[in-house]
C-alpha cells in the first residue's frame, strides 16, 4: 500500500454544479467554517448564502448528492469528498 503523504490527507476534493457549469473544488480541512463560506468565497453568486449561519432564511439551500441542505450546517470535512454539490434556484426541501 502506498503512502499517502499529509497534504494528501488534508484535502478534500468535491464537484460543484452552478448555472449548467461544474467545476471541480479542492480544499483542505478547517480551511472554512462551513460549505457556505467556501462557496461564498470560491463563486460570488448574487444572492447566496452569507446570511446568520443559523440555518432561518434558507439563502444558502444547495443539493448534496440528490438531497437539499442548508450549506451553513454543513462543516468542510471529509464527508463532502467526491460529492457533487448543486446550486440553483429550483432547489428546496419539499
Amino acid at each position: 500500500m502506498k503512502d499517502i503523504d499529509k497534504a494528501d490527507q488534508n484535502t478534500i476534493l468535491f464537484t460543484l454544479v452552478y448555472q449548467e457549469e461544474e467545476y471541480r473544488v479542492q480544499t483542505t480541512r478547517k480551511k472554512y467554517f462551513s460549505l457556505m463560506s467556501l462557496l461564498s468565497d470560491y463563486l460570488h453568486i448574487p444572492g447566496f448564502g452569507l446570511c446568520c449561519g443559523m440555518g432561518s432564511c434558507g439563502t444558502c439551500m444547495v443539493e448534496i448528492d440528490g438531497r437539499a441542505t442548508l450549506s451553513c450546517a454543513i462543516p468542510v470535512d471529509d464527508d463532502l469528498a467526491n460529492t457533487i454539490i448543486k446550486i440553483g434556484d429550483n432547489i428546496s426541501f419539499f
